[in-house]
């Protein structure tokens, strides 16, 4: 029997993002170090990094501008 698609994908941490200038919704992935997540505008492609360190927030969802 092979192991169902949902317990052999790889979960990546994300910080949910709308973006108030282009009225859409985005993702910014943790990367690879650990360091801090990093995406883009789906619409305009301006590129968001957000540094990850001691003293941060709980919060999961922004909303950031982008042009």
């Amino acid at each position: 029997m092979q192991p169902s698609f949902k317990t052999t994908q790889k979960h990546k941490k994300f910080l949910g993002v709308r973006f108030a200038s282009c009225n859409c919704y985005g993702r910014l992935y943790l990367n690879d170090d650990g360091g801090a997540y990093v995406g883009r505008c789906p619409k305009c492609y301006t590129s968001f990094a957000v540094r990850v360190g001691a003293g941060g927030t709980n919060s999961r969802m922004f909303v950031a501008n982008c042009r």
